[in-house]
């Protein structure tokens, strides 16, 4: 993977307590509940889709929030 697609980058803007949008439409709950563009949602405690997210989490320093970020948008793409 892109080491540039590992990072969350520019775009995300707060909407409330634990959620997050990307200009691009995604949409993240710290929870794990990621919201795709095109309406699909991808959950971060259910298999197989954890692993990604866990791995992703991981390389953005244990951060979950830019994480499942970084998630969204490699999703997103």
């Amino acid at each position: 993977m892109n080491r540039s697609r590992m990072r969350p980058g520019d775009g995300w803007v707060h909407v409330a307590g634990p959620v997050w949008e990307h200009a691009g439409g995604a949409r993240v709950h710290i929870a794990g509940l990621v919201k795709l563009q095109g309406g699909r949602y991808l959950h971060a405690n259910k298999w197989p889709e954890c692993r990604d997210a866990e791995r992703l989490i991981r390389v953005n320093g244990g951060n979950r929030k830019r994480g499942l970020m970084a998630w969204a948008m490699a999703h997103n793409a």
